[in-house]
């Protein structure tokens, strides 16, 4: 098996652009990376959308997640491709939920 196969090729094409961190009240941190990725959303009603970001996070267990930005009525969302991870960011707050259940709610902290 090659490389590429072993660590899954998602990670080996993520070139940051950006990066920052969030702490929550039991200051614990997760620290999310910013790449490029266009694609395209068809929502309800028929409506297509075009996105052009993506986000890896790392979680305060060393997990990652790579999620895919989607349509927000507000902040900027981001949907793994299997739809159960959500991350949003509004202003310095950010949540991430699994299956609708908050995992973690923070504020952006410096690097």
């Amino acid at each position: 098996m090659s490389v590429a196969g072993l660590c899954g090729c998602a990670s080996m094409s993520f070139k940051p652009y950006r990066e920052s961190h969030f702490i929550n009240m039991d200051a614990e941190v997760i620290r999310a990376e910013y790449a490029k990725e266009k694609r395209t959303e068809t929502l309800p009603g028929g409506l297509v959308s075009t996105f052009e970001n993506k986000v890896r996070l790392t979680l305060p267990d060393r997990k990652r997640l790579t999620l895919y930005q989607s349509f927000s009525p507000f902040g900027v969302r981001y949907v793994s491709k299997n739809k159960r991870h959500e991350f949003i960011e509004r202003g310095v707050y950010c949540l991430l939920y699994k299956d609708g259940i908050v995992l973690f709610e923070g504020v952006h902290c410096k690097n």
